[in-house]
C-alpha cells in the first residue's frame, strides 16, 4: 500500500486547494509509474465538450488508465462527490494496485467552511478491480 500512500500524500493536497479555491473539482488521477514515481495523469482535451459530466470524465480516466495499465503499479482517481445516505460532501478516491490485486474507494467526508476544509472521519470500501482486471 506504499505507492497508494504516495499517491494519497502527493495529489491529495491538490485537490484541497482546488475544493478551497473553487468549492469543487473536475475528477482528477495520478499513477505509479513502473519506477515508483508519482505522476499525473492527464486527460487530452476534448474540443467537442469544454464542461463533460465528472462521470464522463471518470469513465474516460479509467479507459485510458486501463490502456496504458502496463505503464503502471497504482492508480488513484480523485473526484468531489455529495453523499446522499451520509447528507455529507466528500473527497472519493478510488484505487488500485496492480502487484496486491486491490481495489478500494476511500471517502473523506468535508465541510467547507470560508474557505476552511473540515474533514470527519474516512473510511474505505472495497472494490471490484478494474483497471489491472486480467
Amino acid at each position: 500500500m506504499d505507492d497508494i500512500q504516495n499517491i494519497l500524500d502527493e495529489t491529495f493536497p491538490f485537490a484541497e486547494t482546488l475544493l478551497k479555491d473553487y468549492g469543487e473539482f473536475y475528477p482528477l488521477s495520478s499513477v505509479v509509474d513502473t519506477e515508483r514515481k508519482v505522476k499525473q495523469f492527464i486527460l487530452k482535451e476534448n474540443e467537442e465538450n469544454d464542461f463533460p459530466t465528472s462521470n464522463s470524465v471518470i469513465a474516460e480516466l479509467k479507459n485510458d488508465l486501463r490502456w496504458r495499465k502496463n505503464d503502471f503499479l497504482a492508480i488513484a482517481i480523485f473526484y468531489d462527490v455529495k453523499l446522499k445516505e451520509k447528507q455529507t460532501d466528500a473527497i472519493a478516491v478510488f484505487v488500485e494496485h496492480k502487484e496486491i490485486k486491490e481495489a478500494y474507494t476511500f471517502y473523506y467526508p468535508y465541510k467547507l467552511i470560508n474557505s476552511d476544509l473540515i474533514f470527519g472521519e474516512s473510511w474505505k470500501v472495497e472494490e471490484k478491480m478494474q483497471i489491472f482486471e486480467n
